[in-house]
């Protein structure tokens, strides 16, 4: 009897960048820009320094590049590395059916591998399309049980899958390895409890690092005999069981080789937990339709799904635990229109006013729309005025969605201002041609020197 690993692994196996219509490649290329972007601006905090001095520490030495940096290291301490800085921004792509993050959790580890091996950009994006597929179709056999039954957090626990998946289609793995390799996975990979995420303590960002660590090492330990069993998802003792009280093996298999789930994933144009874009959106609806102003608010009543209404923590200490606060970030939202990364730094952080108006708003869990979890992901504004007035306004759905998708050109903007943050405007267009052809690109290295400072 055919399991999910061993189905999973067979797809895996069989599918070729030439198989791949020509809308999933081009997905593919703007989620290795989308990712990569974000890397490189994050190369330059606090947290990019601190995470390469840990990459290239003693026994991590390498060949591939640590982004925004001049360092090298292994392929998974390198894929670490990237990981962790790329997540530290919150702008990396989210598919919310599955609550994965698959780009941060695949690209880092895919890209790695192929510079190290010295493969073309087709081999890059096949193993990025294929490794978003793993991850994802694990996170919809799981979810929403994970994250609602559970205390995991879905991305940090789920992602090794996407890391091992595109690593073993890198390596050339057949479906037994591979296989092997995604058990290995669930056995090796980050059980992420959801904690240090909640409160940002300052380990929840190198969480998705782990995973591209771990699916890396997955997908090496199986190629030298090291696999797991092929029961290691639906198996009495499996991953499935284990993450999840209530899972459902046949999300996992619907549409299997017929559709790729990248085509549903959704790129963030704010930088901070997607589980609050759908307030952010409300209440830029009110500034414009209203022009609502915050010295009229009386108080705010944020209504959403039950995950969502965990980040109600009105005074964050720290940039992480702010970009999961829904109180600050409404705060930011109407006080200044704009929930950019400048928007979420320490001195904003500790602004009076800000946090005078994040006291205000009061979040809570909505039995109606906790219904529509996790098809959708809603909130509801509730503005009551002094003057006696309430303002309301509903979004199911976040802008950067499929069904609400970010434009090429939009990207594009998003992509060199971040890059910018690290290399000169003319090499972040570089950089971005560099992506948008890699399907003609015999080697990734041509990419990767690029992206070092």
């Amino acid at each position: 009897m055919q399991t999910a690993t061993t189905a999973l692994a067979e797809l895996i196996v069989r599918t070729r960048f030439e198989d791949l219509p020509s809308e999933v490649v081009w997905e593919a290329k703007r989620r290795i820009a989308d990712v990569v972007g974000a890397g490189l601006a994050g190369s330059r905090t606090s947290i990019g320094t601190r995470i390469t001095e840990f990459a290239t520490g003693m026994g991590k030495s390498g060949d591939c590049v640590i982004w925004g940096s001049g360092q090298r290291s292994s392929p998974a301490y390198a894929a670490l590395a990237n990981g962790t800085m790329t997540f530290h921004l919150e702008l990396d792509d989210v598919h919310r059916t599955s609550n994965t993050h698959p780009g941060v959790t695949t690209i880092p580890a895919a890209l790695a591998l192929a510079e190290a091996r010295g493969l073309s950009g087709r081999d890059l994006l096949a193993s990025v399309v294929l490794g978003y597929e793993a991850q994802i179709r694990v996170g919809l056999a799981v979810s929403p049980s994970i994250f609602v039954d559970r205390t995991f957090l879905p991305p940090g626990t789920q992602g090794v899958f996407g890391a091992a998946a595109a690593a073993a289609k890198l390596l050339g793995l057949d479906a037994e390895a591979t296989a092997g390799a995604l058990g290995a996975a669930s056995y090796i990979g980050p059980l992420a409890p959801f904690e240090s995420f909640r409160l940002g303590a300052p380990s929840k960002d190198t969480i998705m690092g782990w995973a591209n660590h771990s699916g890396l090492h997955a997908a090496e330990l199986a190629a030298r005999g090291f696999g797991g069993p092929g029961s290691a998802l639906e198996g009495e003792y499996g991953f499935c069981r284990t993450v999840s009280q209530r899972f459902d093996m046949d999300r996992l298999f619907r549409g299997l080789g017929q559709s790729f789930e990248i085509l549903r994933t959704g790129i963030k144009p704010y930088a901070c937990c997607r589980q609050h874009h759908t307030a952010i959106d409300a209440v830029m609806e009110l500034k414009e339709l209203h022009g609502l102003r915050p010295e009229q608010v009386e108080r705010i009543r944020h209504r959403t799904f039950i995950v969502g209404s965990r980040g109600s923590d009105t005074r964050p200490q720290s940039v992480q635990a702010a970009k999961y606060s829904a109180p600050y970030t409404i705060a930011v939202a109407l006080a200044l229109g704009r929930n950019e990364r400048a928007q979420y730094a320490m001195d904003l952080i500790g602004d009076a006013s800000l946090l005078h108006l994040a006291s205000m708003v009061e979040v809570s869990a909505d039995v109606e729309l906790e219904a529509l979890y996790n098809e959708k992901w809603p909130s509801i504004i509730e503005v009551t005025l002094k003057d006696g007035r309430v303002l309301t306004a509903r979004r199911d759905l976040p802008k950067g969605e499929p069904e609400h998708p970010v434009s090429d050109a939009e990207l594009k903007e998003k992509f060199l201002s971040l890059a910018s943050d690290c290399v000169s405007a003319d090499r972040a267009k570089a950089i971005w041609e560099a992506i948008f052809t890699l399907d003609e690109a015999a080697d990734v290295s041509a990419l990767t020197r690029l992206l070092m400072a």
